[in-house]
């Protein structure tokens, strides 16, 4: 079982969610495996229970599957914890990808489309 750790907005406090995986959506939802929403990412945020907060974190054995704009697929990992903020996804201070556009004039090619979180890898 995942465990995700998003950081508030306006202190340190901690919301933790649970799943056997998690997926980041095109439409900025990140969603668990019963396709429920978990979360929204807007305006660089995202947005849970109510309130904001700045990032979430994944530690342990954490493998990324992801689909680029033009669905490609590839796979990476393992990594020992992952960090979503601010649209991009890191491995301790190793950027990977992003996912989220840094703004409406943005017009990277390079974005994931979609990213999905695991904890086993997948052949």
């Amino acid at each position: 079982m995942m465990t995700l750790t998003f950081r508030s907005v306006r202190n340190e406090t901690t919301t933790v969610v649970r799943g056997a995986f998690f997926r980041i959506c095109p439409d900025g939802t990140l969603r668990g495996p019963d396709n429920m929403v978990m979360a929204n990412y807007a305006n660089g945020l995202w947005q849970l229970a109510q309130k904001s907060h700045r990032s979430f974190e994944c530690g342990g054995e954490v493998y990324l599957r992801v689909t680029d704009a033009e669905g490609r697929h590839a796979r990476a990992g393992p990594y020992q914890a992952v960090k979503v903020t601010r649209g991009a996804i890191f491995s301790g201070d190793i950027w990977l990808g992003i996912h989220a556009s840094a703004g409406e004039t943005d017009t990277s090619t390079d974005r994931w489309h979609q990213v999905t979180l695991l904890e086993v890898a997948l052949a």
